[in-house]
């Protein structure tokens, strides 16, 4: 009797732990809401993208990359393969210095959004409060034109010529009397047109805010605080770099040839394609995108330049994938906006003569992928996307769940329903009748009396 009191009591005592401990096991079972891997362990998923990347440098005779993956504000991929010019052996590594073309965009989009958030201007501010002596050839008030026009390209100015004066090493001057000549075709903010030569006016933008040139105010603001220690807005900055990736294009035979010269007219414009830097720092701007620094680059910060402007044309159609995940084209400020696989997808591609990149990520996947490349060609976006749909287990929902079967049921009914038609031969008429054929031929059976 007495072991039976023990057990009992001990029973009620501690009922309340046999309720807690179910509930326990069940709250402790509940993933992280954003944080759910994908199916495939992220290991299998970088092993399958380097098989990809060696395979193609294999087949499309690459001459050298970089590649950097961020996944959950920690880099979990950073290398470099390949040479910096080919027919000799120095290898890229993640220090090497690419020219980054348009991908200077979000770096200098970012710089503005810091320096509003410091206090030293507003995105909303008319352009000519900072530089009173610019002014657009237009009908419409000169205040109408805003800094947030100018970093989403929808400033109503057409872009027809201006990369041509640009790549032709036109000086400054003579490209902003381009722009102010230049007759203003829509209303400003409601069309896009990508426009380097307008989108580099921040660059006066932030030397009248800061009393710095851009190059300083950009490094100030946020390559020191950030520790992006190879990166830089010059041709001078990219020849001290003993570390630097040669550019290359096709020949005549369609071999890569590496160039004797960089391309320096886009050094004129350095906030739209004129900003070098290697995967390692690259790598840090992509986590900073992503929330990873916190104390330089904030949740208001990021959101203000992350938020769509607006509406673009189709973008990312052509790449070897699934472009039907892709829907819903925008710019935001210095970055392209798309809805991937009914998830927010923020990235930008560059381009100058001899390297082609791509800097992508999913926020609400926490995962980000930079790729930097010394040739010409799609290698960069067609690798980040592939990681990304790896990433999304897309290749194994190919063919089922992304193909909707209430419009595909549809058409296989109007294609089993619709009426064959019968062919006739060139060669024969047709046959009439039986007595036609007998009279033709009379010493032969026809083949209707077989």
């Amino acid at each position: 009797m007495r072991i039976f009191k023990v057990k009992y009591r001990l029973k009620r005592d501690n009922r309340k732990l046999y309720w807690a401990l179910p509930l326990f096991l069940f709250f402790l079972g509940i993933p992280k809401l954003g944080n759910t891997l994908p199916s495939k362990n992220l290991e299998s998923i970088l092993s399958q993208l380097e098989k990809h990347v060696l395979n193609q440098i294999q087949k499309k005779q690459i001459a050298g990359c970089a590649i950097a993956i961020v996944y959950r504000n920690e880099v979990v991929f950073l290398r470099g393969y390949g040479v910096k010019s080919m027919g000799r052996n120095e290898k890229i590594d993640p220090d090497t210095v690419f020219q980054l073309g348009s991908v200077s965009k979000p770096v200098a989009a970012t710089l503005a959004s810091v320096l509003e958030h410091k206090g030293l201007l507003r995105l909303e501010d008319p352009v000519n409060y900072y530089l009173p002596d610019f002014s657009l050839k237009s009908s419409q008030s000169p205040s109408n034109l805003r800094i947030k026009h100018v970093l989403s390209h929808s400033t109503g100015v057409p872009r027809a010529g201006f990369n041509d004066l640009i790549e032709s090493h036109a000086s400054y001057n003579r490209i902003l009397q381009s722009l102010k000549s230049t007759p203003v075709r829509s209303t400003v903010g409601k069309r896009y047109d990508y426009h380097n030569a307008m989108f580099s006016l921040i660059s006066e933008i932030t030397t009248a805010a800061t009393r710095l040139p851009f190059k300083d105010a950009l490094k100030q603001n946020l390559l020191i605080p950030l520790n992006m220690t190879r990166t830089s807005t010059t041709l001078a900055g990219l020849l001290n770099t003993p570390n630097r990736a040669i550019p290359h294009t096709r020949g005549r035979r369609g071999a890569l040839v590496p160039c004797d010269t960089y391309t320096k007219g886009y050094y004129t414009v350095a906030p739209a394609g004129g900003i070098n830097s290697s995967i390692k720092d690259m790598a840090i701007f992509l986590k900073a995108q992503m929330g990873g620094y916190p104390l330089v680059l904030n949740r208001s910060i990021l959101s203000r330049i992350h938020a769509p402007h607006v509406t673009t044309k189709p973008s990312l159609s052509t790449f070897e994938g699934s472009p039907q995940l892709i829907k819903n084209a925008r710019y935001g400020l210095g970055w392209r906006i798309v809805d991937f696989d009914n998830h927010k997808l923020i990235f930008h591609g560059g381009w100058v003569k001899g390297f082609t990149n791509f800097i992508a990520f999913i926020p609400e996947k926490e995962v980000g992928i930079v790729v930097l490349q010394n040739a010409e060609n799609k290698f960069s976006s067609k690798t980040a996307m592939k990681f990304l749909e790896l990433f999304m287990d897309v290749p194994k929902r190919r063919g089922s769940s992304l193909v909707p079967k209430k419009k595909l049921i549809p058409i296989l009914q109007k294609k089993m329903t619709k009426p064959l038609k019968q062919k006739r031969s060139p060669l024969r008429k047709p046959i009439l009748n039986r007595a036609s054929v007998e009279k033709r031929s009379p010493t032969k059976k026809s083949a209707l009396s077989r």
